[in-house]
């Protein structure tokens, strides 16, 4: 009888925090409101040297981007190389077996101008994310002003 009161305790305690933990997790997704396309996936870039630019999405907590989903083209320059991070691979339920992004996205392109002797130009990116909790954007396209090429 000893021996069982502290199994019971132990039984006790593992209960609650199995309780907890699953709670709050599923408070997660079930009191959230998903984040608007732009807050969840913020967009900046920036010159780092000649033909190069990097693009870089900050991407929020619970949210993730498709690595499939990344569309790049231009009227001003040419997109001669796109260099992607390795990201991780996840079964979506929208898009099967996929490569995704987490946290901070960073691509870096090669381009080159059309017009020679053009240092600015307008770079069109587009791309496609989801929250954890069951909702996938449509396509996003941004425009990004690329100055001092």
């Amino acid at each position: 009888m000893f021996l069982m009161e502290p199994f019971k305790f132990y039984l006790v305690v593992i209960s609650f925090y199995a309780f907890a933990f699953s709670a709050s997790a599923e408070e997660v997704f079930t009191s959230a409101v998903p984040l608007e396309a732009d807050k969840a996936f913020v967009i900046d870039h920036m010159v780092t040297g000649p033909n190069e630019v990097v693009v870089r999405w900050q991407i929020s907590e619970n949210y993730y981007l498709y690595k499939k989903k990344f569309i790049f083209s231009s009227k001003d320059f040419y997109i001669e190389d796109v260099n992607f991070p390795a990201g991780a691979v996840k079964f979506d339920e929208f898009f099967g077996l996929s490569e995704i992004y987490y946290n901070v996205m960073e691509t870096t392109l090669q381009i080159s101008p059309k017009i020679s002797g053009i240092t600015m130009g307008i770079l069109e990116v587009a791309y496609q994310g989801c929250w954890e909790g069951g909702v996938c954007y449509p396509l996003a396209r941004k425009s990004l002003q690329i100055r001092d090429l």
